[in-house]
């Protein structure tokens, strides 16, 4: 009888941890803002994880019209593109915020044609503040 009590209790260890690294792994890449402070990436930040904030300038549809690109306009009048693919959400991004609203974003730095952008990984990256 002691000896079932024993599996039984290393079944739950082993269950228990299973379950808490997969929260671990999940949790960490989300794609939910993490909070800090706005930065402006430069060339040092591409492959990071950074967080933006500022004033929608322009928003569109690729040419084949699936993903989204939106400029945004920094505090330091940095101007920066925001890539938003159609597979995270671009269509329903594009509905929710408008030129003139002040948003923020966290994404990831990228390079485009010798140009920094930020890419979402998940649509709540975007978020309108104002």
């Amino acid at each position: 009888m002691k000896t079932e009590y024993k599996l039984v209790f290393i079944l739950f260890v082993m269950a228990f941890s299973t379950v808490f690294l997969l929260y671990a792994v999940v949790s960490n890449d989300s794609g939910q803002f993490s909070g800090g402070a706005p930065v402006i990436p430069t060339a040092d930040d591409i492959g990071k994880t950074v967080y933006v904030e500022g004033t929608v300038l322009s928003k569109r549809s690729t040419y084949q019209g699936e993903h989204l690109i939106v400029n945004i306009e920094c505090s330091d009048r940095t101007i920066l593109m925001v890539f938003v693919s159609k597979s995270v959400g671009a269509a329903s991004v594009s509905q929710k915020i408008n030129v003139n609203d002040f948003v923020g974003i966290q994404g990831t730095v990228q390079e485009y044609n010798g140009t920094l952008e930020i890419v979402l990984k998940n649509e709540s990256q975007f978020l309108k503040l104002k």
